[in-house]
């Protein structure tokens, strides 16, 4: 049965309530499918997850929540058996109120990335307070960036006794530059430490603040009402400062130089909804310290066995040096030394 078809049958069987006047297939990767269909009720978005069920059990679940909240996402429209989602051949599947909006690209468009990081801050705001049912799995990131800067610096000291043993170009350029790049994510791993992270950590608890973690083009519409957060599926709870952190590395890739009168400026931009004290601003600068896009690219040839190509990997690097002059100006140790 193609996907056109299946969409139909499955519509008819788990929404009998709905009358389906047309249906289109709009997105077919594989098993995340997602069809768009005009009803009774309006139009939907039947989505087909790449989830375990007890993962789509706590994103539809929190989904579900925020809405009843009154936040920027889509509404989930129940089976016949009032059942968030059901599960079809070992997958989740939903429906969706559809929204329409204009889609947000927060890389190339500076006012997109400005209403993109206030409609992430409200997001982040109205995420507070859910707590699952039963018999779910999520993605928990409280608490644990420490040991996952340490296990990717472990893994990029790995990488370089492993470039000692190979002759290609990469694996020379690699060894040319990992040491700095180590003494950074090192930088990046004392910071932490001594800031206000752990007791932020603390303070939130089990169940506080929900990241995105693939907040970008595609899943942020601005409408009329606001910016409309859509495809849940990854949620975690975590502070609120990944997803920022992402945006606006993002942003200084597309510069293609580190700006801090930009930087400073799309921190503002979500602060003006999220407020933030002086000492958790400070843990996006450590993030953005961490080589995250130098790590990023090299773990694809050491890690997934792609080939490696010596001409990224030196523009990673020079990505990661040039962040330093805007870095060094607010982050400063407490023995008073610059970065």
């Amino acid at each position: 049965m193609n996907n056109l078809n299946l969409g139909k049958q499955l519509m008819a069987n788990h929404f009998p309530h709905l009358i389906v006047f047309e249906i289109e297939v709009i997105q077919d990767g594989g098993i995340k499918t997602i069809w768009k269909a005009e009803t009774s009720a309006g139009t939907v978005c039947l989505k087909r997850m790449r989830k375990s069920i007890p993962i789509v059990r706590f994103t539809t679940e929190a989904q579900s929540y925020l809405f009843s909240k009154g936040a920027l996402v889509a509404g989930i429209i129940p089976t016949k058996e009032d059942e968030l989602f059901f599960v079809h051949e070992g997958y989740g599947i939903a429906l969706y109120h559809w929204v329409d909006g204009s889609d947000l690209d927060m890389v190339e468009n500076p006012e997109h990335l400005d209403e993109g990081l206030m409609g992430l801050a409200q997001f982040h705001k109205d995420s507070v307070g859910f707590i699952p049912s039963i018999n779910y799995q999520t993605y928990n990131r409280m608490g644990v960036w420490p040991d996952h800067y340490e296990k990717m610096l472990d893994e990029i000291k790995q990488w370089k006794a492993e470039s000692e043993e190979r002759n290609t170009a990469f694996h020379l350029a690699y060894l040319k530059i990992v040491d700095e790049m180590s003494a950074m994510a090192d930088q990046a791993i004392q910071l932490l430490e001594i800031s206000c992270y752990s007791e932020w950590v603390q303070e939130i608890g089990e169940f506080g603040y929900m990241c995105h973690q693939d907040y970008g083009k595609g899943n942020a519409l601005l409408t009329e009402k606001g910016v409309y957060v859509l495809d849940l599926d990854n949620l975690a709870y975590d502070i609120p400062l990944r997803d920022v952190r992402k945006l606006i590395g993002r942003r200084m890739e597309e510069l293609e130089h580190w700006d801090s009168a930009v930087v400073e400026y799309l921190i503002s931009c979500y602060e003006s909804i999220f407020p933030l004290t002086p000492e958790q601003r400070k843990i996006i600068y450590i993030d953005l310290l961490f080589p995250h896009k130098f790590y990023g690219y090299v773990k694809k040839p050491f890690k997934k066995k792609e080939s490696g190509e010596e001409k990224k990997l030196f523009k990673c690097y020079k990505f990661e040096i040039e962040k330093m002059a805007v870095l060094k100006q607010v982050l400063i140790n407490e023995r008073g030394s610059e970065v």
